[in-house]
Formats: structure tokens, C-alpha cells, sequence
């Protein structure tokens, strides 16, 4: 492998096909597809889905957080659900499946890295409450803690909640939400997912919330 490729890979391990093949024909490789089978037989190179790779460096080990893939497999995306609830610490059990939200129509993805799940959003609630999370090995999109809850909420089909008292219910039995997490909630978030998605859910949740902060 080339030099200056193998450079730019172990700094980028996550790739795409038009990545790949620039790299290539830049540096004289020829029967690009050809050269990039060889390298997924080689075990350098593990396919996601089409036109999307990780690369796996003979020279360095580099890890990938699930966190970047989840962003990358479907596009515009971000991180939220139950994935978003555990790792603020809203929610005690660990999430295997990566769970995320897109303005696209609803996909799953099976991979090597694990399973990826994509439940669609409305353009008019995409951005709102959506925080840039810094990792060493880059930069990706989750939903704050608030916009998580409000999103698990608000997706959740067949629960009919017409009351304060069954939301606090819902929250604490169905979603075994930590309640001490939701004191230091930004109420203005959830009061504008309301208004937005003129849901009587997260009307309810954030009747709640607001009580829970007094």
C-alpha cells in the first residue's frame, strides 16, 4: 500500500467509494474495483454498505465509536432514542443497537460494528435540541437529553397518555426513565418540541417536567 494512502486511511479510517478511488487514481492504481476487492479480501477494508467502508490499518489498530458509524450509514442523522437516553444516563440499561433519527424514510442497517436502526423525523423538529458530542476520534450529532426523551416519547406508537399522572407513570414504569436526571431539564426545548409537533404527549411531559422543577 502506498505511503501517503495508508497515512491518510489510518487518519480516516471510515471511507467512502469516492474516497477510496481518488486516493487510488491519484497515486497511478489502476482497475480501481479490482484493487479495492483485494483489499477487503486482504481484511483491510470492511464493507458498511455500498460505497461506505472502515479500514482496518496493518500498522495501527484504530477503533471506530459506533457513535461516528451511526452518522455516517444514513444521512441527515442524528443519535436519539433509547441510544441517546442511556448514554446521558436518563435510562440504566445498556443499548446495543445504535438508534438514531433521520429526515429520510425509516432503515436499518446489519453490520460487522452492529445493528443500526433509523426512525424518520420531521424536518420542522430535526435540528431542535441537537448537540455536537467531541470524541478523539472526531465529531458527531446527538440529541441532548431532553430532545432524546421528547423524540422516544413522541415515537412511541399504541400509548395513550391524556393526563399528567399517566405520563409520570409512562416515564417511570414504562421508559424506567432515572427521575433524579430530569430536575436540570431545559424546559424551553420541550415546551418547543410541543409546539412544533403538536403532541399531547409532550404536552403532558413537559406539564410534568415543569412540576418536577419547582
Amino acid at each position: 500500500m502506498n505511503q501517503s494512502i495508508e497515512k491518510y486511511l489510518q487518519k480516516y479510517p471510515l471511507v467512502d467509494y469516492a474516497t477510496i478511488k481518488n486516493l487510488l487514481t491519484e497515486n497511478g492504481y489502476k482497475y480501481i474495483n479490482d484493487k479495492i476487492q483485494y483489499m477487503k479480501q486482504q481484511g483491510l477494508l470492511t464493507s458498511l454498505k455500498k460505497g461506505l467502508y472502515i479500514y482496518h490499518s496493518p500498522y495501527v489498530k484504530t477503533l471506530i465509536s459506533k457513535e461516528i458509524i451511526a452518522n455516517n450509514l444514513l444521512g441527515p442523522s442524528y443519535i436519539s432514542y433509547e441510544y441517546a437516553l442511556y448514554y446521558h444516563g436518563i435510562t440504566p440499561e445498556s443499548v446495543r443497537e445504535v438508534t438514531s433519527a433521520t429526515t429520510k424514510r425509516a432503515k436499518t442497517f446489519s453490520t460487522p460494528y452492529g445493528t443500526f436502526s433509523y426512525k424518520h423525523i420531521d424536518k420542522t423538529l430535526f435540528a431542535l435540541g441537537l448537540e455536537i458530542v467531541s470524541s478523539k476520534q472526531g465529531n458527531f450529532m446527538m440529541a441532548g437529553k431532553e430532545k432524546a426523551l421528547c423524540d422516544k416519547i413522541f415515537s412511541t406508537k399504541g400509548v395513550k397518555i391524556s393526563s399528567k399522572k399517566a405520563m409520570l407513570a409512562f416515564i417511570e414504569e414504562d421508559l424506567r426513565v432515572d427521575m433524579d436526571e430530569l430536575f436540570d431539564f431545559d424546559l424551553d426545548i420541550v415546551k418547543k418540541y410541543a409546539e412544533i409537533s403538536k403532541s399531547k404527549k409532550i404536552e403532558f411531559l413537559y406539564k410534568v417536567l415543569k412540576d418536577i422543577a419547582r
